[in-house]
């Protein structure tokens, strides 16, 4: 039974449920599973992570690892660098979208790509008993050497913005060293917002799970377009001239119908349960098959490698263009969505209908419980007929359980929604 993996790594309240003593473990047992492993390592800006750093780096140390520490990087460019350096493995310190009081410990392996679940539970076998080298035979930990390649490579990427007017919210985290010095350099006058790192407001009615401050910003300045970020940039919310708010479903189609334009073949595009059907129908009317995957970008990117997808996401605004990287990038995204400025604005771009949607998250004691519940399942099961699609879910980073449902009326998706959330809460009593 895995007692530390979740959906995304290890993810939880810092000192609380995730300690250094685990963050020590992980270092420890990468290097059980390949000798004198490489490891890279960044982290977001999160009081936490500094901690959690060095304990991962002195496990690896012990265990005869060694950690090249890159400080305050986007999750991106962990894969980014063990895939230039040659490394055994990455770790980013990050919780993501989650409160400044979470953190977690996000693993890459050497292709990468996030761990396959397997190989996660081949660590966990290690958490318990840890490997000592001898002291002339320890580890080392070093500073992440060319640091600055990511930022050339994201610039590689993009397109001239001189003359446009770009919004970016970075959430007080990673993306504040990285997003816009590259707008930047390409050109573009850029409004910054939470830019600043701070650890203690990451997250914090900012960046991308609350895009009003830069849909106001954008609207204030007569900004082209606005982009932001969560706590560790590897989600991206956008907004058009007009204001509108562009989420992850919409961002693949954009870019799905760009390389279209470009010429290019799509048969294929990439999404979870909750990508919306109007993105799926929009998608289909240009000869394009949607295919679904579970939440979470890791099962988008291995649905992109079985097809050979170009352009995978989620409505979260995790986004991966497999002609650029193998994992979700959410400044790489921004900056290929600031490109398509130069035929069209942003908002003919993201001119998608979509289908009312409605979710809840309902907090429980037992998520499994819940979910396995005869009376839950029923509920389920009999609002499934009434609307277009019903997706519940257990959070892999939260006690949480999550509802989605979509349905031609947002009436319709709602009541939908709170009529299983009250079986969920009545199996709880």
């Amino acid at each position: 039974m895995r007692n530390f993996f979740g959906t995304d790594g290890i993810r939880g309240v810092a000192g609380e449920d995730l300690t250094a003593r685990t963050a020590f473990a992980l270092g420890n047992a990468l290097c059980r599973l390949r000798q004198g492993a490489r490891i890279v390592l960044a982290r977001d800006t999160r009081t936490s992570s500094p901690m959690l750093a060095l304990s991962l780096a002195a496990g690896a140390a012990a265990g005869g690892g060694t950690v090249y520490d890159g400080g305050v990087l986007p999750t991106a460019a962990v894969s980014f660098f063990v895939r230039r350096l040659g490394a055994e493995y990455g770790v980013m310190i990050s919780a993501s979208h989650n409160p400044p009081e979470y953190n977690g410990l996000k693993v890459f392996g050497g292709d990468g790509y996030k761990l396959p679940e397997e190989e996660e539970e081949r660590l966990e076998r290690w958490f318990g008993e840890y490997l000592y080298r001898p002291a002339l035979h320890c580890g080392s930990a070093r500073p992440l050497p060319d640091r600055r390649a990511y930022a050339d490579f994201l610039c590689g990427c993009g397109a001239p913005l001189t003359g446009r007017k770009i919004v970016l919210d970075c959430a007080h985290g990673a993306a504040c060293s990285v997003a816009p010095r590259v707008f930047r350099r390409l050109g573009a006058e850029v409004v910054a917002l939470h830019a600043r790192p701070d650890g203690r407001r990451i997250n914090r009615r900012c960046g991308a799970l609350h895009p009003s401050a830069m849909r106001t910003a954008v609207l204030a300045c007569g900004a082209d377009a606005g982009f932001c970020y969560d706590g560790d940039a590897d989600r991206v919310i956008a907004c058009d001239e007009a204001g509108k708010i562009a989420d992850g479903d919409k961002i693949v189609y954009a870019l799905v119908c760009d390389l279209l334009a470009q010429g290019r073949e799509v048969r294929t595009a990439v999404g979870t349960a909750h990508t919306n059907t109007g993105v799926e129908r929009a998608l289909a009317a240009r000869g394009v098959a949607l295919l679904r995957t579970d939440v979470g970008d890791k099962y988008v990117a291995e649905g992109m490698r079985r097809t050979g997808a170009a352009v995978g996401g989620e409505q979260s605004g995790h986004v991966i263009l497999s002609d650029y990287a193998v994992t979700g990038d959410g400044i790489l995204t921004s900056l290929r969505l600031a490109a398509l400025l130069a035929a069209a604005p942003l908002s003919a771009h993201t001119d998608v209908r979509l289908l009312p949607q409605y979710n809840l998250d309902v907090r429980v004691r037992d998520k499994v419980r819940v979910l396995g519940n005869e009376r839950v399942r029923a509920a389920i099961e009999e609002e499934s007929g009434r609307v277009a699609r019903i997706v519940v879910r257990a959070s892999g980073t939260e006690p949480l359980v999550r509802i989605f449902a979509e349905a031609d009326g947002m009436r319709a998706a709602r009541g939908a929604a709170e009529r299983v959330r009250a079986q969920i809460l009545a199996s709880e009593e």
